[in-house]
C-alpha cells in the first residue's frame, strides 16, 4: 500500500507539506534553541527611523508583530505542536469512538437508539465552551507560576478535547455499522452461523473503511477548529502566559501553536496589520488542504484495491466457467462393455 501511497501526488502533497514543517520545526528547536530574532526599529530608504509591526516581505518572509518579533520563527516554533496536537486528539477520539461504536452497532441496536438521543444535546452545546470550562484552572497561569509542568497540561488537554470529539463520532459509526448489518448479503452469512468476528472482518470493515478514513479527518479538523476557539478565548494550546501587575501585557501562548496565535493576534483585525491573524491561519488552512489530500489520495488506494481484487475474482470465475463448458465430444463417449 506503501508504494501505491508514493504514486498519489495528493497524498505526496500533503505528508510533504507535513514532513516540512515538522522538519524545520524539530531543527529550530534543536539547533537554534527556539530562537526568535526581533527587529523592533528600523531605518527605511529615506533613512528614517520606523518602527514594528513590519508587513510580510517588508523586512521579513511573513512580517513581524508589534514588538517586532518575526512571524516565521514563531510559525516554526508551534509547527509541532500544532500538527503532532491535532494528530494525536484525532486519534485518541477516533479510537474511542471506534471501539465504542463498533459493539453499538452489533449487539446493542436498541442502546444505542437511546445514546444516541441523549449524546444528541452535545450537537447543540458546543464542545469549546465545555472544553473552556473543564481546562480554564489548568491552562491560566495564577500569579505563582504554573504548578505542573508542559508536558501534563498538554496531555490533559488533548484528552479532555478527545473526549469531547468522541460521541458524535461513536454515534455515526454505530449508523454505519448498522445499516451494514442490515444488508442481505450480512443477513445470509448470520443465517449460515457467521460469527460476529467474521461479519466484522469479511463484510464490515471492507464496506466502511472508506468513511473510517473521512471520520478520521473529521476528527482532526474538528479538533483544529476547538483549538482556534479556544485560542479566541486567550486559552492558549499548553497554557497561556499570564503578566500580572502594573504595566502587565497580553496573554501570551506558551507553545505558540498557530491556532493559539490566531487568538494572540485575534485583536488586530480591527487594525491595519491583519496579517497577524492571517499569517498563522493561513498557514492552518493549508495544514486542512494537507489532512484533505492525504485522505483522498488514500481513498483512491483503497478503491484501487477493491478494483483489483474485484478483477481478480471475476477473472477466477470466468476462468471456471470457460473450463466447465469446454467440454468435447470425447467426454460423451461411452464404453461399449459398460453399456452392455
Amino acid at each position: 500500500m506503501i508504494k501505491k501511497l508514493g504514486k498519489q501526488p495528493l497524498f505526496l502533497l500533503g505528508i510533504g507539506f507535513l514532513f516540512l514543517m515538522l522538519a524545520g520545526s524539530f531543527v529550530h528547536a534543536v539547533f537554534f534553541d527556539s530562537h526568535v530574532p526581533k527587529t523592533p526599529f528600523l531605518y527605511n530608504d529615506n533613512n528614517k527611523l520606523v518602527g514594528a509591526p513590519f508587513a510580510p516581505f517588508d523586512h521579513s518572509i511573513l512580517g513581524t508583530d508589534m514588538n517586532g518579533n518575526h512571524l516565521i520563527y514563531y510559525i516554526l516554533q508551534g509547527a509541532k505542536f500544532t500538527i503532532l496536537g491535532a494528530f494525536s486528539i484525532g486519534i485518541i477520539s477516533f479510537t474511542l469512538a471506534f471501539l465504542i461504536g463498533i459493539p453499538l452497532g452489533f449487539r446493542f441496536k436498541r442502546r444505542s437508539k437511546i445514546v444516541e438521543n441523549t449524546i444528541s444535546v452535545l450537537y447543540f452545546v458546543p464542545a469549546s465552551l465545555i472544553a473552556y470550562n473543564f481546562l480554564r484552572p489548568l491552562l491560566w497561569e495564577p500569579m505563582s507560576g504554573f504548578p505542573t509542568s508542559l508536558a501534563f497540561r498538554l496531555g490533559v488537554e488533548m484528552l479532555v478535547l478527545s473526549i469531547l470529539l468522541v460521541p458524535p463520532a461513536a454515534i455515526l459509526i454505530a449508523n454505519e455499522t448498522s445499516v451494514i448489518l442490515k444488508r442481505e448479503y450480512v443477513t445470509t452469512s448470520k443465517v449460515l452461523g457467521g460469527r460476529p468476528y467474521h461479519l466484522y472482518r469479511r463484510h464490515l470493515i471492507p464496506h466502511i473503511k472508506g468513511n473510517l478514513v473521512t471520520i478520521f479527518k473529521r476528527q482532526t479538523i474538528q479538533a483544529i477548529l476547538v483549538m482556534s476557539h479556544l485560542g479566541v478565548f486567550e486559552l492558549f494550546f499548553g497554557g497561556t502566559n499570564v503578566e500580572y501587575g502594573l504595566g502587565a501585557g497580553p496573554p501570551t501562548p506558551i507553545t505558540f501553536e498557530w491556532a493559539s496565535m490566531v487568538g494572540m493576534y485575534y485583536d488586530t483585525l480591527q487594525t491595519n496589520v491583519q496579517w497577524l491573524v492571517g499569517v498563522p491561519l493561513a498557514f492552518l488552512v493549508l495544514f486542512i488542504i494537507a489532512l484533505m489530500g492525504m485522505s483522498r489520495g488514500v481513498k483512491n488506494v483503497m478503491k484501487l484495491d477493491e478494483r483489483s481484487v474485484y478483477l481478480k475474482e471475476k477473472r477466477e470465475v470466468e476462468g471456471t466457467e470457460r473450463t466447465s463448458t469446454n467440454l468435447g465430444t470425447t467426454d460423451f463417449i461411452m464404453d461399449k462393455d459398460s453399456s452392455k
